[in-house]
This record gives structure tokens, C-alpha cells and sequence, in this order.
């Protein structure tokens, strides 16, 4: 089964504060905002509403949780996973006014969709440590990606921020050594999506891994029957 973020990128593709000392602790529990802007997308409309399209991550030693917002609030899938507990993680998809809790999601289901750091499809990663720059106040350097379809990211990750990189007892996927702050996915044809960190806090939103009532709960695979394949392996 295709990871929902892979998805959501694919969708997207096809997708302050912080004082000078605080930037300078490492970062285990929190949140980070970012926010999308396209560059060279004036011949597309369809690129051109992605526009203002925002991820959100917010994670404890325990839980995390990834929100992403697409076309105005029109498209929106939400991940809450506590740290090894699968059984009990939720996949929340607000599509067009339609709302669907996947339920009952394996390991395989979860890797990859709710980390930053651990993306699947990664083929290579150079790093860059010479070259820099400073975001909401902690140190990033380059990372460029390649990845399995050829797709190019460039990132600029910090050490600074520490969330859990993986279900616990599993082993790790081919991922990033810090976390990013800035994500440039070069689509082609002169079109690039950039993510940018908005804001970065210690503080965690009350009830911010909370699942919602009013989502019409169905397993992967009854979801997978229902978009007849367009989302399943």
C-alpha cells in the first residue's frame, strides 16, 4: 500500500517564533508549521491553488500527529500514531466534504507517513554542511535527495530538532540525519513546491492528538475497494 503522505506529495506534486536561545536546545517535544508556496507555477492553475497549502507535525516522545491542508482546506489528511502502538493510530481524510477514518493500519501501513525524517522512495541523500542557513533560529545545512521515481528534493535539516524516528522494535528506513525546516521539490518543467517552516514551538495545542467523531471509520483495504485501486498497492 502506497504510504498516504507519498500520496499527499503526489497530490500536491501531480503537492515564528523562537528566541536565538531557544533555538539552541534540541527540540524533543513540540510542534513545526509549515507553509507552501510554488515557484514558476503562473501557466498552471492547477499548481497555482496549491498555493497557501500547509503541513503541520506535532510530536511527543510518545505520539505524533502530521496535518496536511490542501486547495484551501478543501483536501486535508491528518495522521495520529502513537509510538508503537499501530493498532490504535488513525488515518483522518477530509476530501471534499467527505470524512474517512482509516482504521485497524499495519506498521507498513504507518512507515514513512508520519515522520519527517524517514520518507520512503529515498534512493540517495548528499549532505551539504558547508552549506547553511539559519531558520526561525536553528542551524540547517543542505541535504539533496533523490528518489526512487528520479524525483529531485533539495532540504535544509536541523540537528536541533529531535522528534521519534520510527515505530518502536522496527527497524529504521533510509531517512535524513535532522530534521527539515525547508523542503524544495523540483516537479519539472520549470515548476518547484517549497515548504517552509512558519513557526516552530515547544508548546503543544490541548487535545492535539485527540481523534474526532464524525469520520465514517473503514479499513485500507475497503478504502482501497472504494477508490477502485487509484490508492492501493
Amino acid at each position: 500500500m502506497k504510504k498516504i503522505l507519498n500520496l499527499s506529495l503526489l497530490m500536491l506534486a501531480l503537492f515564528a517564533f523562537t528566541s536565538a536561545a531557544f533555538g539552541q536546545k534540541k527540540l524533543k517535544e513540540g510542534f513545526v508549521k509549515f507553509e507552501l508556496s510554488t515557484d514558476g507555477a503562473e501557466d498552471s492553475p492547477e499548481m497555482a491553488m496549491l498555493g497557501g497549502s500547509t503541513l503541520d507535525f506535532y510530536f511527543t516522545s510518545e505520539k505524533q500527529k502530521m496535518d496536511m491542508s490542501m486547495m484551501g482546506g478543501m483536501m486535508r489528511v491528518q495522521t495520529i500514531v502513537p509510538i508503537g502502538n499501530p493498532k490504535d493510530a488513525a488515518i483522518l481524510m477530509d476530501m471534499l466534504g467527505q470524512k474517512i477514518q482509516l482504521i485497524g493500519l499495519s506498521e507498513e501501513d504507518l512507515s514513512g507517513n508520519y515522520n519527517m525524517m524517514n520518507i520512503d522512495g529515498i534512493k540517495d541523500v548528499i549532505y551539504d554542511e558547508n552549506d547553511k542557513k539559519t531558520i526561525l533560529g536553528y542551524p540547517c545545512y543542505k541535504a539533496s535527495v533523490k528518489m526512487d521515481n528520479n524525483m529531485n528534493m533539495t532540504y535544509y535539516i536541523t540537528e536541533k530538532i529531535q522528534p521519534p524516528t520510527g515505530m518502536k522494535g522496527k527497524a529504521q528506513a533510509v531517512g535524513l540525519k535532522g530534521y527539515p525546516l525547508e523542503m524544495i521539490i523540483d516537479t519539472g518543467e520549470g515548476m518547484k513546491m517549497v515548504f517552509k517552516a512558519s513557526e516552530v514551538s515547544k508548546d503543544l495545542p490541548k487535545d492535539i492528538f485527540l481523534v474526532p467523531d464524525g469520520y465514517q471509520k473503514m479499513t485500507m483495504e475497503e478504502f482501497t475497494e472504494m477508490t477502485g485501486g487509484l490508492m492501493g498497492k
